[in-house]
């Protein structure tokens, strides 16, 4: 049976601490881990991601869809 987590939180609350200690933690015990990021202003990661909303969307592309200012759009 698989389980799932949603990390979510405002910028800079520590949601990708969280996923690079939670990779650590399974790789260490032997899991298997999937990271799927969906935030498309995150810029790097400590991990690999399965899946990454960067390779659909641009977060240009997300504040003029939305007419969103620089801020908007994180």
């Amino acid at each position: 049976m698989g389980f799932a987590q949603l990390v979510i939180g405002p910028a800079g609350s520590g949601k990708s601490t969280y996923c690079s200690s939670l990779y650590q933690h399974c790789e260490t015990v032997g899991r298997t881990i999937h990271i799927v990021n969906l935030d498309p202003a995150a810029e790097n990661f400590d991990y690999p991601v399965a899946m990454d909303i960067r390779e659909l969307i641009s977060l240009d592309d997300v504040m003029e869809e939305l007419s969103l200012g620089p801020n908007g759009g994180l």
